[in-house]
């Protein structure tokens, strides 16, 4: 376990009696305990992960308390998106892609997902977005609208290297500069792809690796005691993933070739899958066999 590692530990230790403590009363537990030495660095980045986190609160300078753990047994995922003006078709949209999409989909996950506008906050709503930004473990970014508060946020929690997964409308445009992240469309009149687009959000919230699964021996910390192999480990994960959407992509191009090369056989104006039909139903039928190979290629094409 690390250094940091272990301060995070003795100190959730010592304020797991629901007491303030002092950062004083901190470092004199840390010697009763003969952690042994530590630089003033490793502890102010235990102390500021730990806060980051949830895990403990400020009360007042230098001294913090426990947070309640029923509101830290849980993920949380922050939404970004327009909001707009009360019964505003922006917050019609925002609303309805929030109930029937996003908050279902992380409570499947175990998330619990918060818009700030649903949040008391005491601070101002400028700081208490940056906060979430921070700490939560997952962020859900709407790109519909292009709105500039959105784009600030996706950016700020982006230098943070913490998972993030963009939407946007389905026939909706989005900035040349972002054009190559993924963004995952949505449409909200549609419900089969309503059905889709919760499928896909589930498969992606599943697939990042998240700060609290890493062992302390396996994790690298930053100067503020924040990981440094899992913004690596997501972005390789993400690589993965476009990679294959990128397989998927060419596979079907090299469908459509072969089925330009025998455009002499089918009409001009059929649907790809009947022109696929017209083209193989001869070959199926002189060689049944190829029926394993044709069905194992329409299961590569579900997964």
């Amino acid at each position: 376990m690390t250094k940091s590692g272990i301060i995070k530990q003795e100190i959730i230790s010592l304020m797991g009696d629901k007491n303030r403590h002092s950062v004083q009363e901190m470092k004199e537990y840390l010697i009763k305990r003969q952690i042994g030495e530590y630089t003033e660095g490793q502890f102010a980045g235990a102390l500021n992960n730990l806060q980051k986190n949830g895990v403990i609160d400020k009360t007042e300078r230098g001294v913090y308390i426990m947070t309640d753990k029923n509101d830290n047994t849980q993920r949380k995922c922050f939404v970004v998106s327009p909001i707009g003006d009360e019964n505003s078709e922006i917050r019609k949209n925002a609303d309805q892609l929030f109930n029937h999409i996003i908050k279902p989909v992380c409570e499947q996950c175990g998330f619990k997902a918060v818009r700030i506008d649903h949040e008391n906050t005491p601070d101002s709503i400028t700081q208490g977005i940056l906060d979430c930004l921070d700490k939560y473990d997952l962020v859900i970014a709407d790109l519909t609208g292009h709105n500039p508060n959105v784009f600030f946020e996706i950016g700020y929690r982006t230098s943070k290297g913490k998972p993030i997964i963009h939407l946007k409308r389905k026939g909706e445009e989005i900035p040349f500069d972002i054009s190559s992240i993924r963004t995952f469309e949505y449409d909200l009149t549609d419900l089969d792809i309503v059905v889709e687009t919760r499928e896909r959000l589930e498969k992606a919230i599943s697939s990042f690796v998240y700060e609290d699964n890493m062992d302390d021996e396996d994790d690298v910390e930053n100067a503020d005691g924040s990981s440094k192999i899992v913004p690596v480990l997501n972005e390789i994960l993400y690589k993965i993933d476009s990679l294959s959407e990128e397989v998927k992509k060419k596979d079907q191009e090299n469908i459509k070739a072969v089925i330009e090369t025998y455009s002499g056989m089918v009409q001009a104006n059929d649907s790809m899958e009947t022109q696929m039909l017209k083209i193989l139903l001869p070959e199926l039928i002189r060689n049944p066999q190829a029926a394993d190979t044709l069905i194992k290629l329409s299961e590569k094409f579900k997964e």
